[in-house]
């Protein structure tokens, strides 16, 4: 699969609208007559493709969490819905799987290796050459490019960030693009999402970059006081995340192969993610440094 999902196409999002309609939804609770998978609604009798997974039955997978987007609860046993929930729901489904544990793990535990404990992990983590040599990747799920978060109303612009105090996540994209690229005038990094959107609300910086999928929600659902004012080429496929040497990651290709294919891929985006961005990416301005 080499293309973002938002390039899939109407058809391909109908096609999928109608494999998931068959199917029911239910809580977390996993009691019978009710869905494993929370809100998340998966293909009915799909083609299996088997999985070696850590417990057996079991999908582990690792996230940095909260981030209620993609995993929408307020504990990792309460999750139920999200795009990315949905998403592990739907290849745990196609794998055979009737079960989700969720460990959370840090973004850079994550990228560097630290930690392992998990089947895969799904957090729109960018593939690239450098955390290739430490760990696997699936065939791409989605595209992204960096976005701009500031407090609304700040008169940040594209010539101005050079001399401003900049947030990233450690072990970033973006992190690299700002040391690199952009040079502002100071560079923050942040441990977690939480902590770096905070510090933008608290003025300690004067904007936050990150995926387009993380900061225009995040904007969205901050009652008017945080905005997204443009965005840089910084970014690319995300994918899930494997323990180096995984025999997992051609299953997963396999199984991702088939989501495009019919349709399902694009069916759990438009359904859980795009109304959460509040606006289409694509119409945020160029701020190429």
């Amino acid at each position: 699969m080499t293309r973002s999902l938002r390039s899939l196409g109407v058809a391909a999002a109908i096609s999928g609208m109608l494999a998931l309609a068959a199917c029911g939804t239910g809580t977390s609770s996993g009691n019978a007559g009710s869905s494993p998978f929370g809100d998340c609604e998966v293909t009915k009798n799909p083609t299996v493709h088997a999985m070696k997974t850590m417990t057996e039955g079991t999908l582990t997978v690792a996230a940095s969490l909260p981030y209620p987007a993609g995993y929408r609860g307020n504990t990792l046993e309460s999750v139920d819905g999200g795009y990315m929930y949905c998403l592990d729901a739907e290849i745990a489904n196609r794998a055979g799987l009737r079960k989700i544990k969720l460990v959370n793990a840090s973004f850079e535990a994550l990228v560097t290796a630290k930690t392992s404990n998990f089947d895969f992990a799904v957090w729109d983590i960018y593939d690239t050459p450098e955390r290739r040599k430490a760990v696997d990747f699936s065939t791409p799920y989605n595209t992204y490019r960096t976005g701009v978060l500031v407090k609304t109303g700040s008169n940040l612009t594209k010539e101005s960030i050079k001399t401003a105090t900049v947030g990233v996540l450690a072990g970033s994209v973006q992190l690299k693009y700002v040391n690199e690229t952009l040079k502002p005038k100071e560079v923050r990094v942040f441990s977690s999402n939480d902590d770096l959107f905070n510090a933008v609300l608290a003025g300690q910086i004067d904007a936050a970059l990150n995926d387009t999928a993380t900061v225009m929600p995040r904007a969205a659902s901050s009652g008017g006081k945080l905005e997204v004012i443009g965005q840089y080429p910084a970014g690319g496929d995300v994918a899930a995340l494997f323990p180096k040497g995984s025999q997992n990651v051609t299953v997963v290709n396999e199984i991702l192969a088939d989501m495009e294919k019919d349709g399902t891929l694009a069916a759990i985006m438009n359904k859980w993610l795009n109304p959460i961005l509040g606006g289409d990416p694509n119409k945020l301005a160029d701020w190429s440094a």
